[in-house]
């Protein structure tokens, strides 16, 4: 038996056998009549401004790639889904003191920190039963030494946000 025939034969057992142990593919979302979703921008109860506007940019473009969910608007969407960020929190993990022009050397600035982000997230079909309501949470953490900073944390931060949400849509039903 070639290589490429056994590799066949052994991917095609595995998919046979997980249908017998209790996995499926797919959310589950289509059986319960949501194949399309509306999604504006996500709310922000932070202080912290336009962090969702970069989590509903990345959303909507992670949604329709890691899901089985299509966008549409809200009113002929199957479903809402509702997107709060509830919290975005920055901590320094390790202080600098190296001053990069060289003239204080009292100088401190973050060497390495942590931006932590929560949101809540519910997806509300048309006749208001809320099919998923959940609380998640991501974290980054950033080096300046090698370049990274707030800003390429956040970015971090609010992409990983975003598929997680897009995840526990898939995982929740």
């Amino acid at each position: 038996m070639s290589a490429r025939r056994a590799t066949a034969v052994v991917l095609s057992v595995l998919l046979l056998g997980t249908g017998g142990c209790g996995y499926t593919f797919g959310s589950g979302l289509a059986d319960a009549g949501v194949r399309t979703v509306a999604f504006q921008v996500a709310g922000n109860e932070t202080f912290r401004q336009r962090y969702e506007v970069d989590l509903s940019h990345y959303l909507a473009r992670e949604l329709p790639i890691t899901t089985d969910l299509q966008l549409a608007d809200r009113a002929t969407a199957d479903a809402v889904l509702e997107v709060t960020l509830e919290t975005i929190g920055e901590r320094t993990l390790v202080n600098g003191v190296r001053d990069p022009v060289g003239n204080d050397p009292n100088f401190s600035r973050v060497r390495e920190g942590l931006l932590q982000g929560f949101v809540r997230v519910r997806l509300v079909d048309r006749r208001g039963n809320v099919l998923v309501d959940r609380r998640l949470q991501d974290r980054t953490e950033f080096r300046s030494p090698i370049g990274e900073n707030l800003t390429s944390a956040r970015n971090e931060l609010t992409e990983d946000l975003a598929r997680k949400i897009a995840l526990a849509l898939q995982s929740e039903l």
